[in-house]
């Protein structure tokens, strides 16, 4: 398995529209098919659903003062600017694990991140001869 770090962002629902949606062609602002996104997983969630996830995870990083607020957290510190981190999980083409098995390898990634708490996405796609899943993650923890 080969893993890939992107520089991470701010905008949850523009990796949703990259991960949950086919790849733009020439001239489109957006492109709303998805074709090549085989499985979603929600990580954290109270959502199976993952458009209703990365909305939630938005409201998260949106409302993070109110949230450390509400559970007696002082808001110090510098404030998280690019709380949307992806990252894609490659397997060899000749490779085939199951659903089950990606999930498992995103869901230990995300632990050695320490990131096994915080919400995410994973989203497989088929669109490359290698089977690989990617991982949107909130990297502002909701609870």
């Amino acid at each position: 398995m080969v893993p890939v770090l992107t520089e991470g962002g701010r905008s949850f629902k523009g990796a949703a529209l990259y991960y949950l949606h086919d790849k733009r062609r020439a001239g489109e602002a957006e492109r709303l098919t998805d074709e090549r996104v085989a499985w979603t997983q929600t990580v954290n969630l109270p959502t199976d659903d993952a458009e209703r996830g990365w909305r939630m995870m938005a409201t998260t990083a949106m409302k993070a003062d109110e949230l450390k607020a509400a559970a007696g957290i002082k808001a110090t510190g510098r404030k998280l600017t690019k709380p949307a981190l992806a990252y894609s999980l490659s397997w060899h083409p000749d490779e085939a694990p199951t659903k089950a098995e990606q999930v498992e390898a995103a869901q230990e990634t995300l632990k050695l991140l320490g990131l096994g708490e915080h919400q995410a996405l994973i989203v497989c796609h088929t669109d490359e001869p290698q089977p690989h899943v990617h991982v949107i993650v909130n990297r502002l923890r909701a609870g």
